[in-house]
């Protein structure tokens, strides 16, 4: 019987920086790669997410990153948290991230995971004007500048490998996901400009889009609908271990060539014939 791969087939190099760190799955991520002695850094928008990255992974670094700009819409949703701690929060910025990942790790990042979303869902016609800038500039903007800075870190090295976790949903939102769905069409097109843009100079990109999963924002749901909440052709939804395997995989050197596209990892359910 041949032997699977194993995470030595599929050799990683240089530091990670994993952006939007505090989730479930950016914790799972980050607690693997150090299994693999990999130096990683977690980045987090306020205290909260700070201490569950410091509870999780007391050894990893843990570095602030916010926008500038406006904290607040009319209708008096955060939409720029604070810094974690600290007055210097003019210094949490996206250009700021590489030189202060490299301070911190000894080496600049080349392996770079975006998982950073935010929970702005409504009907596209009941959003509040200056919510809807808001959204722009956090969800869309601030990912641009982020993508921005961390790339062109990278090409002092010319090696580099950037990977977004994208959603489903891009393809096939639900009511109330078109800005969320909108969003993630717009990272995965800035990720597929840095693969067609960097990739003679040693920085390649790709996006993941992830089904459903009993974690994160789809672990309410599935809570909720466990009796009717319809499945893919694998039987169920895809786990956490799954999801952090094929990012681990997709920052390999062996991935490389999977550069400039968008993957899914859903278990098939975005080939079944919508019900009803």
């Amino acid at each position: 019987m041949v032997a699977g791969p194993s995470p030595q087939d599929f050799p990683l190099r240089g530091p990670v920086l994993i952006a939007g760190g505090s989730c479930e799955l950016g914790l799972a991520l980050g607690a693997a790669l150090a299994a693999d002695d990999m130096a990683v850094a977690l980045t987090a928008r306020d205290a909260a997410g700070a201490a569950r990255i410091r509870a999780a992974l007391p050894e990893t670094t843990v570095l602030r990153l916010r926008a500038g700009g406006p904290e607040h819409a009319d209708t008096h949703e955060d939409f720029t948290p604070a810094a974690t701690e600290g007055d210097d929060a003019e210094n949490d910025t996206p250009e700021t991230l590489p030189e202060r990942a490299r301070a911190a790790l000894g080496a600049a990042p080349r392996l770079f995971v975006d998982l950073l979303h935010s929970r702005f869902e409504c009907l596209l016609a009941g959003a509040d004007p200056a919510a809807i800038d808001l959204w722009a500039a956090r969800d869309i903007a601030f990912r641009a500048r982020l993508l921005r800075a961390v790339s062109r870190s990278m090409l002092a090295a010319r090696d580099g490998r950037c990977v977004l976790v994208s959603s489903t949903a891009a393809e096939r939102a639900a009511p109330g996901q078109g800005y969320y769905a909108a969003a993630k069409l717009a990272g995965e097109a800035l990720y597929r400009a840095v693969g067609v843009e960097l990739a003679p100079r040693g920085v390649t990109a790709c996006s993941l889009r992830l089904g459903w999963m009993d974690a994160g924002r789809g672990a309410p749901f599935l809570q909720s609908h466990a009796a009717d909440a319809p499945l893919p052709p694998t039987g169920r939804t895809v786990t956490v271990a799954e999801a952090v395997q094929t990012l681990r995989f997709l920052l390999s050197a062996p991935a490389t060539a999977i550069n400039a596209t968008t993957l899914t990892c859903d278990g098939g359910f975005g080939a079944l014939k919508p019900a009803g």
